[in-house]
C-alpha cells in the first residue's frame, strides 16, 4: 500500500489480523522487530519506523530496527543513536508511558535530529504490565502528518508485540544465561582437566620421590645393618676395656646415623604434615650421656670439653619420644664442638615451671644477629659459600625445630659473634616412674628344641651376620642367595622358618613367598621378612605375599631371639 490515507478500516483489520498471524511464527527479538519494521509499519504508509528497546544495564533506548532512510540496506541499522529515559520526544514517552504525535517538530525542543530534519512526529510507548519496555517511532518529512487513527493502529500493534517481545527478552536472556553457564561449565571443565593434569604430575613426582627414599633407604641400611650388627655381636666377645669402648662407640655412632638417615628420609613427612610422634620413657641422664658420647667419639680430633650439668629438680625420667629428642640433641651438640675451638661446651638440664630446658651453649665463633632465623630454614648456613669454614647440609637445625615443634615444644638460640652460642630446647615436662630394665646380658633361647631355620639373603656381609646372630644363640642355618634358590630348598626339604629378604637378584622375596605359599604338597614354614625395605606400602607388600611377620633392617637381636622363642 502506498499511502497511509488510502486506507480504511477493512485494510486497517486485514493488516492488523496478518500481523497478529504473523507475529504467532515469530520467535526472537529480532524478527518480531524487523516485522513491525517492515510489515506493519510499511504496510500502514509510513515513510520510516525506529523500534527501541530499553536497556535495562545501560537505562538507555536503544535502536533494535528500522524501516526506511535507517534501514536503507535492509536489516541494518545505519549510524544507530542510544536516547536516555527522559530525553526527547522518544524518551519522554519511554518515561511517561504515553504516545505523542508532534505535528511539527520545529516548535518541540524535545526533538532530537538524527540523520535529517523531518517536521513530525509519532511516538507510542510499548508497555508490558505498567512497564516500558521499548517505543516504536515514526517521522514524517509534513507538517501534521499523523491521525488520531495513526496513533491508534500504531498503539494496537505496539501493544500486540508487547508479550510477545517480553516472551522473545526472556528468552534471549535465558539463552544468553545458557551461553554464560555453557562458558562456565566449559572453564570449569578446562581447570578440572588441568587440576587432573597437575594432580597426575604430584602423582607422579610422589611415586617417584617415595621411590627414590624407598631405594635410599634400602641402599643406606643394608650396610648398616652389617655395621650395626657386627659390632653389636663384637660387644658380646672377650674384649679389652678399651676394645669394648671402640665396639660400643661404633655400635652407638652407627645406631646414630641409622636414626640421622631416617629423621632425613622423613623430612618429606614433615614437610607434608605426616610424621608422627611417639611416646616413650627417656631415662634423662643416659639419654644426654649417650648423646655426649656419640659427639665426642665422632669428634675426638676437637678436645674442648663437654661438660654436663643437670639440675637436682629434673626428674629421673620423662615421657617423650626418645629418638627424635636423641637427634636434636646430637645435632646441637655436634654443631657447638663443629663450631668452637677453645674455652669449653656446656650441656645443661634444668625444669621451669611445665617445660624440660635443654641448653647447649658453646664458646665459639657465634652467630649474627641477621642470621639468627636463617640457620632454621632448611639448607641455609650461615656461611654458604664454597670456601666456607665448616661442612654440612644446613638441613639439621630446620629438622631440629620442626621436631621440637611436633613435640609442643621450641627450639630458640641467642647468640654473641666472638662470644658465643646458646641453644635452648623446650619440652613438656611430664614425669614418669623408671622402667628399670636387667642389667645387659648374653641374649638366649628359651627352649632347646632345634628348629630347621633358611636365611635368604643376596648380600653376603648380612648373610654371615644373620648366620652369626643365630649361632650365638645355639641355631644352624642354611642360606640361599636369592628368592629362586629359597624356593627350590623349600620344594626338596621342609623348613620350620625363614628369614626372608626381599629385593634379591632372579627373583625377588614377595615372589619367593607367594611360590612357597602356593605349593601346597609342602609344609608351609614360618617366614620372616627382614629388609631394608621399610616403607608402610613395603610391609603391607610383605603380609600379602605370605610373611607371618616383619623386621626392618638393621636386626634387631633381641626381637629376632624372640621370634624364635614364640615359634619354639
Amino acid at each position: 500500500m502506498s499511502r497511509s490515507e488510502d486506507l480504511n478500516s477493512e485494510d486497517y483489520l486485514k493488516l492488523l489480523s496478518t500481523f497478529a498471524l504473523d507475529l504467532l511464527q515469530k520467535s526472537s527479538l529480532d524478527e518480531i522487530f524487523w516485522l513491525i519494521a517492515d510489515r506493519a509499519i510499511a504496510g500502514i504508509g509510513f515513510d520510516d519506523c525506529v523500534i527501541y528497546l530499553i536497556d535495562r544495564t545501560t537505562g538507555e533506548l536503544v535502536q533494535a530496527a528500522a524501516y526506511g532512510p535507517k534501514s536503507a540496506e535492509g536489516r541494518v541499522i545505519v549510524d544507530p543513536i542510544t536516547i536516555p529515559i527522559g530525553d526527547g520526544i522518544v524518551g519522554s514517552v519511554a518515561a511517561n508511558l504515553k504516545p505523542e504525535r508532534i505535528q511539527d517538530t520545529r516548535l518541540d525542543s524535545r526533538y532530537i535530529l538524527d540523520d535529517e530534519f523531518r517536521l513530525s512526529e509519532l511516538a507510542v510507548p510499548i508497555v508490558l504490565h505498567g512497564e516500558c519496555i521499548g517505543v516504536i517511532d515514526s517521522e514524517n518529512s509534513k507538517v501534521n502528518f499523523y491521525t488520531e487513527k495513526h496513533e491508534e493502529i500504531l498503539v494496537t500493534i505496539a501493544s500486540m508485540a508487547a508479550t510477545k517481545i517480553s516472551d522473545a527478552m526472556r528468552e534471549e536472556e535465558l539463552q544468553s544465561t545458557v551461553r554464560q553457564l555453557k562458558i562456565v561449565q566449559d572453564m570449569l571443565a578446562a581447570q578440572a582437566d588441568e587440576l587432573m593434569s597437575a594432580k597426575e604430575m604430584a602423582d607422579s613426582s610422589n611415586r617417584a620421590k617415595s621411590t627414590f627414599l624407598a631405594t635410599m633407604s634400602h641402599e643406606i641400611r643394608t650396610p648398616l645393618n652389617a655395621i650395626i650388627g657386627m659390632s653389636d655381636l663384637m660387644r658380646d666377645t672377650s674384649l679389652s676395656a678399651e676394645q669394648f669402648e671402640f665396639a660400643n662407640i661404633i655400635w652407638d655412632s652407627s645406631n646414630h646415623l641409622l636414626n640421622l638417615i631416617t629423621d632425613i628420609l622423613d623430612f618429606s613427612k614433615i614437610e607434608a604434615n605426616e610424621l608422627r610422634i611417639s611416646e616413650n620413657t627417656i631415662d634423662l641422664k643416659s639419654l644426654v650421656e649417650a648423646s655426649v658420647r656419640v659427639c665426642t667419639s665422632a669428634n675426638a680430633e676437637n678436645q674442648v670439653p663437654v661438660l654436663i650439668k643437670c639440675d637436682p629438680s629434673v626428674p629421673e625420667c620423662i615421657l617423650g619420644d626418645e629418638p627424635r629428642v636423641r637427634q636434636i640433641l646430637v645435632n646441637l651438640i655436634g654443631n657447638a664442638i663443629k663450631f668452637t675451638s677453645e674455652g669449653q661446651i656446656t650441656v645443661s638440664v634444668r625444669a621451669q615451671a611445665e617445660n624440660l630446658l635443654f641448653a647447649i651453649s658453646d664458646t665459639g665463633v657465634g652467630i649474627p644477629s641477621s642470621d639468627m632465623e636463617k640457620i632454621f630454614s632448611p639448607f641455609q648456613q650461615v656461611d654458604s659459600s664454597h670456601s666456607r669454614e665448616y661442612e654440612g647440609t644446613g638441613l639439621g637445625l630446620s629438622i631440629a625445630r620442626r621436631l621440637s615443634r611436633l613435640m609442643s615444644g621450641d627450639l630458640t638460640v641467642n647468640s654473641t659473634v666472638g662470644v658465643g652460642t646458646e641453644f635452648v630446647l623446650s619440652l613438656p615436662l611430664r614425669v614418669v616412674s623408671p622402667q628399670r630394665e636387667e642389667p645387659r646380658g648374653r641374649i638366649e633361647v628359651e627352649t632347646s628344641k632345634k628348629l630347621k631355620i633358611l636365611i635368604v639373603e643376596d648380600n653376603p656381609v648380612n648373610r654371615l651376620l644373620a648366620v652369626k646372630i643365630l649361632g650365638q644363640v645355639g641355631f644352624a642355618a642354611d642360606v640361599a642367595v636369592d628368592g629362586l634358590e629359597a624356593v627350590e630348598f623349600v620344594n626338596k626339604s621342609p623348613y620350620d622358618l625363614i628369614f626372608m629378604d626381599l629385593q634379591m637378584p632372579v627373583m625377588d622375596g614377595y615372589e619367593a613367598m607367594r611360590k612357597i605359599r602356593s605349593n601346597v604338597a609342602i609344609s608351609q614354614p614360618r617366614i620372616i621378612v627382614i629388609s631394608a625395605n621399610v616403607q608402610p606400602q613395603d610391609v603391607s607388600n610383605s603380609y600379602n605375599a605370605g610373611a607371618d611377620g616383619f623386621l626392618p633392617k638393621p636386626i634387631d637381636r633381641k626381637a629376632l631371639v624372640d621370634i624364635i622363642n614364640a615359634i619354639s
